[in-house]
């Protein structure tokens, strides 16, 4: 069973792994695909201004606090901006020349941007339409919350509840099945109990509870790693023709519990969560739990 699992979680690594090498366009790729955008746009409220066109100042105040806010996230990113990304932020610039002036860029410093045309200062009268508002956010900060479902080796229900903030986190978690049982007798999966055998009825019940706690790192876009460890418990009880419950002890487990796993971000302000991860319970018990929810 142990050499299963090791050899799943190989398999489930070597997947993520060709998944994060996989994605080629990464968050802040996307950032300045929205800043070469609201560029664009900004010279055509530019050049319309300048035809003696009348303009919405609302729309230049919120293109303008989008580019804010588009520095800002790219300064967040923990990984910064790659030589490739600098080189074409300084491309965007040189091409849109709209009033900005930026100072030389290198791969150890942030993105600096500072204005120096003030086109609020001029009234205007109408509204031109615009409808490409929305940008990706790096590195959401958010609360998660996931339903979890152990459907392997024993059905279990849970809920895990998190905080990832940029490119780290922290997760607490729970997982049972909710059933409580308690035996007066020991015995084996053999058939014996003090040496001696015993007579079964055929009835069995099975108890499990583990909670977790660890941290979430972020290692892509949409895709972070989690690990946590805590207390667990798995019994195995057997009823015996007398109508009394025996624990099968080398069946039952408790001690330190262990999981690790992926979470999964999804859409645009990356709110649909998954998450998949293996477990066990004092190095013997192991289980699998998927997760769906909802990041706040």
């Amino acid at each position: 069973m142990m050499r299963m699992a090791r050899h799943i979680m190989a398999v489930c690594l070597v997947m993520l792994c060709s998944s994060v090498i996989a994605q080629r366009r990464d968050a802040r790729d996307r950032a300045l695909d929205r800043f070469e955008v609201v560029c664009d746009r900004l010279i055509e409220l530019r050049d319309a201004l300048r035809r003696g066109e009348t303009i919405s100042t609302e729309e230049v105040s919120d293109l303008k606090a989008e580019v804010g806010r588009i520095r800002t996230n790219l300064q967040k990113s923990p990984e910064g901006l790659t030589p490739e990304q600098i080189l074409r932020f300084n491309r965007i610039r040189r091409r849109y020349n709209y009033g900005y002036e930026l100072k030389e860029l290198s791969p150890a410093k942030a993105v600096p941007l500072t204005y120096k045309y003030n086109i609020k200062d001029i009234q205007f009268s109408s509204r031109y339409p615009y409808h490409d508002r929305p940008y990706y956010d790096i590195g959401k900060t958010g609360f998660l919350a996931l339903a979890q479902i152990s459907p392997v080796p024993d059905m279990s229900f849970g809920l895990s509840l998190g905080f990832l903030r940029r490119s780290t986190g922290a997760y607490v978690s729970f997982l049972s099945n909710f059933k409580s049982k308690s035996a007066s007798i020991d015995c084996l999966s053999d058939g014996t109990s003090a040496g001696n055998p015993v007579w079964v009825s055929g009835r069995q019940e099975k108890t499990k509870m583990r909670v977790t706690a660890g941290g979430i790192f972020r290692v892509a876009e949409n895709v972070s790693l989690l690990a946590g460890a805590g207390y667990g418990t798995r019994k195995l009880l057997w009823e015996n023709t007398g109508g009394d419950w025996m624990r099968v002890t080398d069946c039952s487990y408790s001690g330190v519990a262990a999981e690790a796993g992926a979470l999964f971000t999804l859409g645009r302000r990356e709110s649909f969560c998954l998450s998949a991860k293996v477990g066990t319970i004092a190095f013997k018990y192991i289980d699998f739990s998927v997760g769906i929810g909802y990041r706040f």
